[in-house]
């Protein structure tokens, strides 16, 4: 009996209460499991710590977005910075108002110069890669394509003219006089081959000049026209309507060895004409290529001179049939010491120690200017020039004015012609030279006007319109605002 019970009985434990602090029950650990342990342990650890940087960067963005001063003009660009948009509930539910609070965050954040130049000297020099056979870095975007260079040499052109005789009544009749063939030899568009380039941010820097590399417009130029189509159209015979694409210094200055870096603007503008409904297509092209070897390009920043605008400006003058002034009817101020934004965007050394003159031309005859906002409200009266004493060496191309205004100009010219403008910031330098050749001249700027553009040419009473731009402009994001203020 009692064997039966020892049997079903659990052992029991007794452990002395004096022998308990000393007890122990031993259970071995792996090496392994430490291991996993203390790594568990660390990358905890570790990402507690990447989530306070985290949250320390997103922090600090924030504050410096938010609460740090904003800046409102970009010396370094000749423009004024984008302005905080006005809340709407139309704007709000199209989406506008938020993407123009994004824009004014990215585009007027303090010290933007200050880290455009840190991500240009520090950051994109990390990107480079080698181009062609004599060293050549490029840092930033930049492309190459396969082109076909025809020549180096100069071309010469034929216009072809047949004399007239007018009559007491008016009438042309046949002449007996000869053909007349006049001979114009321009000089090429391509410049001899040239060493030691480099290239930063999509410009290409050689023989001491800054060129911006274009990209073609790969079919937006097509589309460009088609939105100069619909103004007119929209306006019918009543209105004038010019197209100007305005070439960059790619097209004339880019060495025979860097072609292939570069879409020609020649054929974008060959294919905008073609493509123009009842638009009068400018040439700029061929009227600035017969002056290439004058200063009508600035070597340091990415705007013509305003010689390159009087060439361009003469030439529509002429398909406008209106009267021009010569140069000599004209001061000549010139500025030296300029280093533009050219320098600013690839910090070249080259830029820096060749500085060049700013040079521009007022007129002698008396004008009256009066400036409104983007809107047409709020005028006042202004000088047809900003004071170049209160503006920095890098930031003369200012002195034609703003792009955040619209601007009326009355002239001397009596002739009951009204010229509507919409323009880019190459435009400004044309206002000056036509104000011998409209009585009235209204610039615009697409990026910044806020109105229908059919109303707004109506209500001036416009006779004639003209858009004018670069080509990076006119292929390139700002198109949109062409057809974006149609549509207003």
């Amino acid at each position: 009996m009692s064997e039966n019970i020892s049997k079903k009985s659990k052992p029991s434990i007794s452990i002395v209460s004096s022998d308990r602090e000393s007890a122990a029950i031993d259970i071995p650990i792996t090496k392994t499991k430490i291991k996993k342990e203390r790594k568990f342990v660390l990358s905890n650890y570790i990402a507690l710590f990447n989530i306070i940087i985290l949250l320390g960067i997103f922090g600090f963005g924030f504050v410096y977005l938010m609460f740090f001063k904003h800046e409102t003009i970009a010396e370094d660009e000749n423009r004024y910075l984008a302005k905080f948009p006005e809340f709407s509930l139309s704007s709000y539910l199209s989406g506008e108002y938020t993407e123009g609070v994004a824009n004014y965050f990215d585009d007027t954040v303090h010290n933007r110069t200050k880290i455009k130049q840190f991500i240009a000297t520090k950051l994109m020099p990390l990107k480079g890669r080698q181009y062609g056979d004599d060293g050549v870095e490029l840092h930033g975007i930049a492309f190459e394509h396969d082109t076909e260079i025809t020549t180096s040499a100069a071309v010469t052109t034929s216009v072809t003219t047949t004399a007239s005789a007018t009559t007491g009544t008016g009438t042309a009749t046949e002449s007996s006089a000869e053909t007349t063939i006049a001979t114009t030899t321009l000089p090429s568009a391509i410049d001899p081959a040239a060493e030691n380039g480099e290239v930063t941010n999509n410009i290409l820097i050689v023989n001491n000049r800054g060129i911006s590399l274009y990209g073609g417009g790969q079919g937006r130029e097509l589309e460009y026209a088609s939105y100069i189509n619909s103004y007119k159209e929209a306006l019918g015979e009543s209105v004038n309507v010019y197209s100007m694409v305005l070439p960059t210094s790619s097209a004339f200055y880019l060495p025979e060895n860097y072609q292939n870096l570069s879409y020609s603007e020649k054929d974008d503008f060959d294919k905008i004409a073609a493509a123009l409904v009842g638009v009068k297509p400018v040439d700029a092209y061929t009227a600035l290529l017969a002056h290439k070897s004058e200063a009508i390009y600035s070597r340091t920043d990415h705007h013509w001179q305003a010689l390159g605008a009087y060439y361009a400006a003469q030439e529509f003058a002429g398909a406008a049939d209106v009267p021009f002034a010569d140069l000599s009817e004209y001061e000549t101020v010139t500025l030296p010491g300029y280093v533009g934004t050219l320098y600013n965007y690839t910090k070249s050394a080259a830029l820096l120690n060749n500085p060049e003159d700013f040079v521009y031309y007022v007129p002698k005859t008396d004008v009256t200017v009066t400036q409104y906002t983007p809107a047409f409200t709020d005028p006042i009266n202004v000088p047809l020039f900003n004071d170049p004493q209160y503006l920095s060496s890098s930031n003369y191309y200012m002195v034609f004015g703003g792009d955040d205004r619209i601007a009326h100009v009355n002239t001397e010219c009596k002739n009951g012609r009204t010229l509507v403008i919409f323009k880019d910031s190459y435009g400004n330098a044309l206002l000056p030279v036509l104000t011998s050749s409209f009585e009235n001249i209204y610039l615009c700027d697409i990026r910044y006007f806020e109105l229908n553009a059919i109303d707004f040419i109506k209500e001036v009473g416009a006779t004639d319109l003209l858009f004018t731009m670069c080509s990076y402009s006119a292929v390139g994001g700002n198109r949109a605002c062409i057809y974006n203020n149609l549509t207003r």
